[in-house]
């Protein structure tokens, strides 16, 4: 799985192509992040309930005293948010004010989300008692 998503982030998406203009491959790329960004919004709570249970359960070893696992998590979340937020805008800079950059925002942000729901995905399995 981790190399299919290697493979799928490296190689261009033509989810929303451009045969249309700009506007109309923006507009796509927009309802693919509004997707993403829903997925992400109803896996995050499970996530977190995960992590909340594992401290639950944790028990003191020498390289750590105390839980930290929902903590760790809901510390990484905003930090999370604040790079693809920035990285997108790196990644779009260069078209900054034409047309193409809600295009390659929006690409961005639909990727970068889509790869953060796999990531908690891993997360959260990590976190289930076996």
């Amino acid at each position: 799985m981790i190399l299919y998503l290697l493979l799928s982030l490296a190689a261009p998406s033509q989810e929303c192509d451009d045969r249309e203009g700009d506007v109309a491959a923006a507009e796509c790329w927009d309802t693919a992040y509004r997707k993403a960004d829903a997925q992400l919004n109803r896996v995050w709570p499970g996530v977190l309930a995960e992590a909340r249970a594992a401290d639950k359960r944790f028990r003191p070893t020498p390289r750590r005293d105390r839980p930290g696992a929902g903590n760790d998590l809901l510390a990484s979340q905003p930090a999370w948010l604040a790079f693809r937020n920035a990285q997108c805008a790196a990644e779009a800079g260069w078209a900054q004010g034409g047309s193409l950059e809600p295009v390659l925002v929006g690409r961005c942000l639909t990727l970068m989300t889509r790869e953060r729901v796999l990531k908690l995905k891993d997360i959260q399995s990590g976190f289930k008692e076996p």
